[in-house]
């Protein structure tokens, strides 16, 4: 649409979530695209947990707390995204994201 400013993210992420086979890679685009250019280089998706939570890998306990705070936020705009279901948590850990 012209105009109107987009992510590559988030246009991977809508071009993916058509192609059952690249689920995967659109649910981490649709991630990135929902936290934004800062945070995006903080964390790391490593995909659904057991329970289906999306686990999140983050630098440091200061961007788990930040993640923390921002899960609901950031479900809503991956939900929006993949659609209903897709993101119901997270499941965030400290660890080392790449």
């Amino acid at each position: 649409m012209r105009g109107r400013r987009r992510t590559v993210a988030s246009t991977l992420a809508e071009s993916l979530a058509r192609r059952p086979e690249a689920r995967s890679a659109a649910l981490a685009c649709a991630f990135a695209d929902a936290c934004g250019p800062r945070l995006a280089r903080e964390v790391s998706l490593r995909g659904p947990s057991a329970d289906g939570r999306l686990l999140v890998l983050v630098q440091s306990p200061a961007w788990a707390e930040q993640v923390a705070l921002l899960e609901r936020e950031i479900c809503t705009r991956v939900e929006a995204r993949m659609g209903p279901g897709s993101a119901p948590g997270l499941l965030v850990r400290v660890g080392s994201p790449r």
